[in-house]
């Protein structure tokens, strides 16, 4: 029998082609593991060079590290160049950011994604000394992902330096940028752009964009009254989270998907062109919100988080003038933080006004505050029994009900007794429980005994998938996506 080559000491790996080599090694998404791969042999020690990626994610990645890879990188072009560095004792400047921009535009990336400490701002914000960093343009870059965990100056390419030709998406977080600069490159020097995401954004100056091929615009906290003026004929879908502009003028005829999260004054924010139905609208009430309710008649899909403070007048006054008018819907997400009130009263208020809606989400919040008993002794709505009646909701369509976040508490248990006696013959009723939570054999033969024989019931699935999207700061809504979240 012919020797094994392993007991010959022949090296099989080795004696591949460098384009096979380089495939294998590319799959590693990592390029210090792939240059940990040149102590194997001669054959190897100069392979990972060639790997078209340069990606620095581990938790171990150095700026050095980037430094030499740059150096020995020898690939004739690049696919993506990544680098997610952690260690605020190790800042890096942006004369380096900017220098490494710069080497990676010249082997012409299809992704570019940085994510990197920067210096901590002084005590005393006179102290403070900007650091610029300068931007080339990325004429052949699909993807640019910029997230900062303390603010740079970014110093934007001229007109006259070329256009980012290529570019789709384009998402910038945590950074300093003149407001006339930023609306220039996104208006005449990225003729593509598809998707923009711009977060936590010290902005001077008002922001213009004009822009005939964006389809998603998501501004979270994007300047403090500064003035937005978004042009964009094909824009399906808008978020807006805080900034409190001093005036917004969305023009958007085809938009679809609206998802606001701030105050909305109709005197100050207006939507040009865009028709009163929606496929989605999802809303977030910290202040008054019925004018953008009131704005659109109808929307396939409601999303509606409240917060409900302890004192009677957030309920008597601001809840129920927030909810007198709602779009007509035929799904609808709601999630309650309910400070003392009535649970029960807040969510029969919401389904007397939304009679055809189809499937019904509820997503459970637990904030750690004293109960509804409080409310008899301020003369409190919530307790009224008129506002507590359920012979008087009519959800004839209604045919699923998911909750989210059950613990399998009295109230929750409740809550999905509720349900029951507002709609009997559901077809179908999810109950997706807390993390870390088992419901016990009590709690479930409880449920049971509320449903209807022919209402189909499942019991104990997780939550977790609802926390990227839940709207709430239980739920982790306020940190910031991963890198590809928005895109995707």
């Amino acid at each position: 029998m012919e020797p094994s080559r392993a007991a010959s000491g022949r090296d099989r790996i080795s004696s591949l082609s460098d384009e096979l080599l380089v495939t294998i090694l590319a799959g590693l998404h990592s390029t210090a593991a792939a240059a940990r791969t040149s102590v194997l042999s001669r054959r190897w020690r100069r392979v990972w060079t060639q790997i078209p990626d340069l990606i620095f994610l581990d938790d171990s990645s150095s700026p050095e590290a980037v430094d030499s890879a740059l150096a020995a990188h020898s690939a004739p072009a690049m696919d993506t160049f990544a680098v997610a560095l952690t260690d605020m004792s190790r800042p890096v400047s942006a004369v380096r950011a900017a220098a490494w921009l710069r080497s990676a535009a010249a082997r012409a990336p299809r992704e570019v994604h940085l994510m990197l400490p920067c210096k901590e701002p002084p005590p005393n914000p006179e102290d403070d000394v900007e650091e610029d960093l300068e931007v080339p343009v990325l004429d052949r870059t699909l993807w640019l992902n910029a997230k900062f965990v303390y603010c740079y100056r970014i110093r934007l390419p001229p007109a006259a330096a070329g256009a980012f030709a290529a570019l789709r998406f384009l998402s910038v977080t945590l950074a300093r940028v003149g407001g006339g600069d930023l609306g220039r490159v996104i208006s005449t020097q990225c003729l593509l752009l598809v998707a923009l995401e711009l977060s936590m954004l010290d902005v001077d100056g008002d922001v213009s964009i004009r822009s005939d091929t964006l389809e998603r615009l998501a501004l979270r906290v994007v300047g403090v009254q500064n003035r937005l003026d978004v042009a964009a004929p094909s824009l399906e879908f808008l978020h807006v989270h805080g900034g409190d502009y001093a005036e917004a003028r969305i023009a958007a005829p085809m938009l679809t998907e609206v998802e606001w999260d701030d105050g909305y004054d109709p005197a100050r924010h207006r939507f040009i062109g865009t028709g009163r139905r929606l496929d989605r609208l999802a809303v977030t009430q910290w202040s008054r919100m019925p004018p953008l309710l009131e704005r659109f008649d109808a929307a396939d899909e409601l999303s509606l988080h409240l917060c409900i403070e302890a004192w009677p007048v957030a309920y008597n006054n601001l809840f129920l003038e927030n909810t007198k008018k709602l779009p007509q819907c035929k799904a609808l997400t709601v999630g309650l933080k309910v400070m003392a009130h009535s649970i029960e009263s807040c969510l029969l208020r919401l389904l007397r006004q939304c009679g055809s809606v189809t499937k019904l989400e509820i997503e459970l919040i637990h904030p750690d505050v004293p109960k509804a008993s409080l409310c008899k002794y301020h003369g409190c709505r919530c307790v009224q029994e008129e506002m507590l009646r359920t012979d008087n909701v009519a959800l004839d369509s209604l045919q699923e009900v998911e909750f989210h976040f059950f613990t399998g508490s009295s109230e929750d248990t409740d809550l999905v007794k509720l349900l029951f006696m507002c709609k009997k013959t559901l077809k179908r009723m999810v109950i997706n429980v807390d993390d870390d939570v088992a419901i016990s054999e009590e709690v479930h033969d409880k449920i049971q005994s509320f449903a209807h024989p022919s209402t189909t019931l499942e019991i104990g699935g997780p939550s977790s998938h609802k926390r990227d999207v839940c709207q709430c700061k239980e739920h982790d809504w306020y940190h910031i996506r991963q890198v590809c979240q928005f895109v995707h």
